[in-house]
């Protein structure tokens, strides 16, 4: 699994500009945060972007941006916990595409923090299947679609950084660990084959997610969805 850099050598920058143009890339969480901001920069680079999230207003309003600055753009509405939109969402790909070139898995859900003691069980279930079991039904949708060589591309946005608090954010923690590992063990086993997976972790960022986390924070010492978006599209160039 890889952990991108930037390239080293200018004329290699100068090539890798329009490496994006005319590719198929699907992104899940799409109707905010890194999700929103990833679309737009994927559009501005050529690429036709399929944007996914449950929200739909919020994609019709990404949409509308994509298209006012000339990109391409195709709607997915999915719940990604319900299995019809899953065989919704794969059919109307192939029909239309025939093909991913790029799959950018951004979604995911935030765990209010609570004791371990107190989260009942179908809450810690609930949990587990947004934020592990729903990796695995991702990856199982978009397989047969994907490229399947070395120059296609499944990148994953992993969380790691309330890993070392352990207060309060045990499950969330939990459910993060369980999905890198489902990730982990689909690099393993397409390595010689494709397509390629890649893992971006973002600087911390004033999400959604984050304000239910850590209620209270100071914004200002964060990122923005913006720039973490800038710099996960050159992660991606760096590898495509």
């Amino acid at each position: 699994m890889n952990v991108g850099k930037k390239p080293n050598h200018l004329e290699n920058r100068t090539v890798k500009l329009c490496v994006l143009k005319n590719k198929i890339i699907l992104v899940t969480g799409a109707s905010r945060g890194l999700g929103y901001q990833a679309s737009l920069k994927l559009a501005g680079k050529g690429a036709h972007v399929i944007i996914s999230a449950r929200t739909v207003g919020a994609l019709e309003e990404l949409s509308d941006k994509i298209l006012d600055s000339g990109g391409r753009v195709t709607l997915a509405p999915l719940d990604l916990c319900k299995d019809k939109d899953f065989q919704l969402v794969s059919k109307t790909i192939y029909e239309k595409f025939g093909r991913i070139d790029i799959l950018i898995h951004s979604a995911s859900i935030a765990i209010p923090m609570a004791p371990i003691q107190t989260i009942a069980k179908t809450d810690l279930l609930k949990f587990f299947e947004a934020n592990a079991i729903v990796t695995q039904r991702v990856i199982q949708m978009i397989h047969p679609l994907l490229k399947i060589k070395k120059k296609s591309i499944a990148l994953f946005i992993q969380d790691t950084t309330n890993s070392n608090n352990k207060k309060f954010l045990g499950i969330y923690n939990a459910t993060r660990a369980a999905s890198r590992e489902i990730i982990s063990a689909y690099s393993a086993e397409r390595k010689r084959l494709g397509p390629k997976i890649l893992t971006f972790e973002p600087n911390p960022m004033p999400t959604k997610i984050r304000q239910v986390l850590f209620p209270g924070e100071d914004k200002t010492k964060l990122s923005t969805c913006e720039n973490e978006a800038i710099r996960m599209v050159n992660f991606i160039t760096s590898h495509a």
